[in-house]
């Protein structure tokens, strides 16, 4: 047999094998895609762990060995959304300025999962926060509390790099009131299901309006 002709037996042989295995991380991330779906599109109570597997493709026992519960699978998926929302600011990003530094900081960066998948999982969690209230502080710590703990260590930097004329105990209510002024009220949203959602553009336009009055506010008058 020729060379050429090994390689091809080779592949033709490896093709008609085993399929490839998927690593824990690789079914996790399977489980949780599949998870984030169903509950966006029918709500925690009427999804079970059976309905997770089968949209994954695989037994209840292997889903099970993941997780343990819908609402464990709930609090991941959430986790995983939240860690891409918002970043904190990169070594090179530090001299850039304040205005700058607040517009990266304060920039909504989700995953490729659409903003209605993202709000559909905020009704999930809201419904289900009476029974399972860590869940609800959970939420709330990885999104507005996230930002706003973010902003606050850099308020305080800008403080006393005399960017700013904040005092110490000003700076948290400071850094609420920016985020809510970024992002506005989310009621809204949540309440209407055919509610029109602000395009990435328009997000990025309140975004500064809202970036650009803060610091009008704060910035050190000249006496």
């Amino acid at each position: 047999m020729t060379e050429g002709a090994d390689r091809k037996f080779d592949a033709t042989t490896r093709k008609r094998g085993r399929p490839k295995q998927m690593c824990q991380a690789e079914r996790e991330a399977l489980v949780l895609d599949c998870a984030i779906e169903l509950f966006s599109e029918r709500g925690l109570e009427n999804v079970t762990m059976a309905d997770i597997a089968r949209r994954a493709g695989m037994s209840k026992r292997t889903l099970y060995d993941l997780y343990r519960s819908r609402e464990e699978l709930l609090g991941a998926g959430l986790s995983r959304m939240s860690r891409t929302l918002f970043r904190p600011l990169r070594p090179d990003e530090r001299e850039a300025s304040l205005e700058e530094r607040l517009r990266i900081l304060l920039t909504l960066n989700p995953d490729k999962k659409s903003p209605a998948v993202v709000i559909e999982m905020l009704r999930t969690v809201i419904a289900a926060a009476r029974s399972f209230p860590e869940m609800g502080r959970r939420l709330s710590n990885m999104g507005p509390g996230q930002v706003a703990s973010l902003l606050r260590e850099e308020l305080e930097h800008a403080a006393r790099a005399g960017e700013i004329d904040l005092a110490s105990e000003e700076i948290s209510a400071a850094a609420d009131l920016l985020v809510d002024m970024v992002f506005g009220d989310t009621i809204p949203c949540l309440l209407d299901p055919n509610r029109i959602l602000r395009s990435p553009e328009e997000k990025a336009a309140r975004r500064d309006r809202a970036i650009a009055i803060f610091l009008n506010g704060v910035r050190p008058r000249d006496k």
